[in-house]
């Protein structure tokens, strides 16, 4: 997850809300998206449910 930033991705939460955008800046224990609307968004690990890559591309990639 550290290598794919700037990626398209829609996150779903503990709470049922859906997230879509990209990811700005990754930490160990949060992403930041930002939304199309050019909202930023932090989502934390302990809230996320799922994480689905928009980018089909983007599961090939190798990381560093």
């Amino acid at each position: 997850m550290l290598c794919n930033h700037h990626k398209p991705i829609e996150i779903g939460t503990v709470g049922r809300r859906k997230f879509r955008g990209k990811t700005k800046h990754v930490g160990v224990d949060f992403v930041d998206i930002k939304e199309n609307r050019h909202s930023m968004m932090t989502l934390l690990k302990d809230k996320m449910e799922y994480i689905k890559w928009l980018d089909d591309n983007n599961q090939n990639e190798k990381c560093c």
